[in-house]
């Protein structure tokens, strides 16, 4: 994948994560990500919707190369 490509894939995916948390669907993930990073859910919000992210990211990623 270009770099390009990569950017445009990660900003389609930070869009999403930003949609899905104003719907309040991404509640349990920011539990737990706040959590597992040691960071509050409402003060570190958008720290914790961007690992979200690049955790989809990523898996994406592994996905196309399996």
């Amino acid at each position: 994948m270009s770099n390009q490509h990569n950017e445009q894939t990660l900003e389609n995916i930070n869009h999403y994560v930003l949609e899905q948390d104003r719907k309040g669907l991404l509640d349990n993930e920011i539990d737990y990500m706040a959590f597992a990073h040691g960071l509050h859910p409402d003060d570190d919000r958008d720290e914790i919707l961007e690992y979200i992210a690049e955790s989809i990211f990523h898996e994406q990623t592994i996905g196309d190369l399996i």
